[in-house]
């Protein structure tokens, strides 16, 4: 079949008084996009979400994980750069950022941040932080005085009596880069070790107020079971590469099942990464569909897929333009049509690499 776009007739039984009623028939880019009816209405996702959508998260103070679009910082450098893009953020209403030890940014995250309270612009409560553990700071020893550096770095407070505090500190990967695939078994139990070891340091943060959430970034369905098997604090949050190419469906399904809230990096295709799809998927074909229907960006519709499976997207943008793009998301609504055209995309390519290769 030809990648052709033309007008499809609906279906005979379809309303034929809804004037804001579109039809488009995307041939030879997915048997499920055949036909793609888009009306404006809420409540028509594949799958129900348990949170509301939210443009404004109100009242973050708890560290809990809202569902509305964030914005992430990696590979913006340190400095003016992230100061910069945080602030721009700041004034287009994002609540929601990120950032890690390895990304070497959290003061520049935290500067920002300061900046817009001092200004008025937000409120300490209304702003939600995560970090994330450096695999070189896993582990019994190095755990606790990485995450309290991460916590003088941003210099938030939000604590008690008004110490520094982080809302939602993550394990960034489930342990050293070592390949499942050939590890001895001495290996496996060593990484398994450092992931129980680093997660009871993270319990006690989270129990002396260091950190208000604690969670897990590049967990695989192997690694969060191993995790619920021994956790006293089970993880709020699991954060890990999710895309219409890459959908992850089983993962979220278990995050889903355990009540463990997903965050999704790399939500746009991972821009910047070796391995991206950021350009392939901003001219897909049923993307770009949809988002003619909507008078929406590829980017938007996008963005509103991933919040409409329950699913915070925390996506990078380097201009004003496009912050502003990524957080104008929250006046539309996909159809389930539209929500299994996109799933059906999916050919599980990652744009970093599977952790579940990982011992």
């Amino acid at each position: 079949m030809s990648g052709r776009l033309h007008i499809a007739s609906p279906p005979a039984d379809y309303p034929q008084t809804d004037a804001k009623r579109r039809a488009v028939l995307v041939t030879g880019a997915s048997a499920a996009a055949s036909f793609l009816v888009t009306t404006p209405q809420i409540g028509m996702a594949s799958e129900i979400s348990p949170r509301t959508i939210v443009s404004a998260a109100g009242d973050l103070s708890d560290g809990r994980l809202p569902l509305t679009v964030g914005l992430g910082t990696c590979l913006v450098r340190p400095g003016n750069d992230v100061v910069e893009q945080v602030g721009l953020a700041v004034d287009a209403g994002y609540r929601i950022f990120d950032t890690a030890q390895r990304y070497g940014n959290e003061a520049g995250v935290g500067k920002a941040l300061r900046s817009g309270i001092i200004g008025g612009k937000i409120k300490r409560e209304e702003v939600l932080v995560t970090s994330k553990v450096w695999v070189d700071n896993m582990g019994a020893e190095a755990t606790y005085p990485s995450v309290r550096k991460s916590a003088a770095q941003l210099g938030l407070g939000g604590g008690d009596s008004g110490r520094n505090s982080i809302d939602l500190m993550l394990v960034h990967w489930p342990g050293r880069f070592v390949r499942r695939a050939g590890a001895s078994p001495q290996t496996m139990a060593k990484n398994a070790k450092l992931r129980e070891d680093t997660w009871r340091a993270m319990e006690d943060l989270k129990r002396d107020g260091v950190v208000k959430q604690i969670g897990v970034s590049n967990f695989s369905e192997r690694h969060l079971r191993e995790l619920l098997s021994y956790a006293k604090v089970r993880p709020a949050v699991n954060q890990f590469e999710i895309h219409p190419y890459n959908s992850r469906g089983p993962l979220v399904k278990l995050c889903r099942r355990e009540g463990i809230a997903v965050e999704a990096y790399c939500p746009l295709g991972g821009k910047g990464n070796e391995n991206s799809v950021t350009d392939e998927l901003l001219k897909d074909p049923v993307l770009l569909s949809v988002g003619r229907a909507h008078r929406k960006t590829a980017a938007q519709v996008i963005l509103r897929w991933h919040l409409q499976r329950d699913i915070t997207p925390i996506p990078k943008a380097s201009s004003k333009k496009r912050i502003e793009e990524n957080q104008n998301v929250y006046d539309f609504s996909l159809t389930a049509i539209e929500m299994e055209a996109i799933a059906a995309l999916n050919r599980d390519q990652f744009a970093l690499f599977d952790a579940d290769e990982l011992a």
